[in-house]
């Protein structure tokens, strides 16, 4: 019985806007009803305000129904509620006012009630504007229909952040990543699934389905899952038919679990990997927010192909985005693509998937994957790759030399594995290789001078180094010194 009634509830959006239609057409025909013209249209003036007293009624019922789901801010429903229900009884005493109803001991419609008939259309109107309006907060946020009239007050939270190492990371980058995505349906105004994202306590109770974050470990918060499923699964966050969080902004909220999902602390508290400087570039640039699809990176600057291709295989975007990995068009229109493995695991099904894409897939990110040599034969079959990050991964370096045949590699992350000096040097000789991290490999203090002379046109990094402050970061600001008259 309560799913059946959660059923009715939720036809409230369908069945609302039969009445508003009705109710506004009714008054139109009244108005011209006046005129001798148009006098024959007053039965259906008559008719077509019945029609929409009985949908407002109909509505009442459905969105009592709905606002019984819990997942409505009760505050905006109340004052919602009750404009609805006056709207209801008003356009009623409109309809028999209408009809001549009420009449006096003659017979006759009560003296003043034509004069009363329109000051009754104007506030049947006023009470749809005002329902209208905190219908749409509902649904979309707090002052929905007056956005777009208040300068700026649609703009999104996120901007620029001029000092990375000092910016909190929560309350600087996190929280309006999270206001810009998913605040529309877990904020106060409407707290869907019983889950609240706009505050730390309320990120950390969780809703309906348990936690949503769990410090420390980003594959395993509900919150992650949720937002790195494939598009078109019933569980993924946000909708498909709403705006979906870019790969930097996912990275960062990994990041930032990863990390243990602090409230207070700054970027430089936190350990730092490479695989976040795309982060802290986007957000210094004030280029990390929802743009759909595109990657934060000077296409022209990458070496990336321009030509046409063809587009990719439908079965192995599938098989990968099945295991969690994120598939995106590098630009809007363009058929390469970045495969991001976000997921800690890549299942041969998925492994098999890659190669599958080697006309298309131009950016590669394996970092912190539980696997080993069988990446490297992966992204070996891709020769259109330029980024290529096999960071904290298993691999051995034992097929690193496959590598070689990648012409158009330009960056090639291998920090945090078990590569050494003799590895390393197999891949000498490749044309465009510009950036190479060994930081924390095999690769011993007297290696590197051999390796600067094997690839000297390579910047090879060997970590260990902070985020340096740019000129720009910061301004001084000194007290005035008084001299003496």
């Amino acid at each position: 019985m309560e799913a059946a009634l959660t059923f009715i509830g939720r036809l409230h959006p369908l069945l609302v806007h039969l009445p508003i239609g009705i109710i506004l057409l009714a008054i139109l025909l009244e108005a011209l009803s006046v005129r001798p013209a148009y006098a024959g249209l007053k039965p259906a003036a008559d008719l077509s305000l019945l029609i929409g007293v009985c949908g407002a009624v109909l509505s009442c019922c459905t969105g009592w129904l709905l606002s019984q789901t819990g997942d409505y801010d009760p505050g905006l429903v109340v004052v919602h509620q009750w404009l609805a229900i006056s709207l209801t009884l008003v356009s009623a005493a409109l309809y028999f006012a209408l009809r001549g109803w009420p009449v006096g001991r003659s017979g006759q419609p009560l003296p003043g009630l034509r004069r009363a008939r329109w000051v009754m259309m104007g506030v049947v109107v006023t009470l749809l504007v005002l329902t209208g309006h905190w219908g749409g907060s509902l649904t979309h946020g707090p002052g929905y229909l007056t956005a777009g009239l208040t300068p700026g007050a649609s703009q999104p939270t996120l901007r620029t952040v001029a000092d990375i190492p000092s910016a909190i990371v929560y309350r600087d980058m996190v929280q309006p990543v999270l206001h810009d995505n998913c605040y529309g349906c877990h904020s106060a105004a409407r707290v869907k699934g019983g889950l609240r994202l706009d505050g730390p306590d309320r990120i950390l109770r969780g809703g309906k389905d348990g936690p949503v974050v769990v410090a420390g470990q980003a594959a395993a918060s509900l919150l992650i899952k949720r937002i790195t499923l494939p598009l078109d699964d019933e569980h993924h966050m946000a909708p498909k038919e709403k705006g979906q969080m870019t790969p930097v902004e996912i990275r960062l909220l990994r990041w930032w679990i990863d990390n243990g999902a602090s409230f207070d602390k700054a970027v430089g508290a936190l350990p730092q990997d490479t695989g976040m400087a795309t982060v802290w570039q986007a957000f210094h640039l004030g280029t990390a927010g929802p743009v759909a699809g595109v990657m934060v990176m000077n296409v022209a600057d990458s070496d990336l192909p321009m030509g046409p291709v063809v587009a990719a295989p439908e079965d192995a975007v599938r098989r990968l985005r099945a295991s969690g990995a994120l598939v995106l068009p590098i630009a809007q229109g363009s058929n390469y693509l970045e495969v991001d493995c976000v997921a800690d695991t890549l299942g041969q099904d998925a492994l098999k998937a890659i190669p599958m894409l080697k006309d298309q897939v131009v950016l590669l990110k394996c970092s912190f994957v539980r696997a080993g040599d069988e990446l490297v034969q992966a992204a070996a079959a891709c020769p259109r790759l330029v980024r290529l990050w096999l960071d904290h991964t298993a691999i051995t370096g034992a097929r690193l030399g496959e590598l070689r045949g990648l012409a158009n590699l330009k960056y090639l992350n291998l920090t945090g594995t078990a590569v050494g000096a003799g590895d390393v040097k197999r891949l000498k000789g490749m044309p465009k290789l510009a950036t190479l991290y060994l930081y924390q490999t095999k690769v011993g203090r007297g290696d590197w001078v051999g390796l600067k002379r094997d690839f000297p046109r390579t910047a090879l990094d060997s970590g260990g180094y902070t985020i340096p402050f740019l000129a720009t970061d910061t301004a001084l600001v000194r007290v005035p010194v008084r001299r003496g008259n």
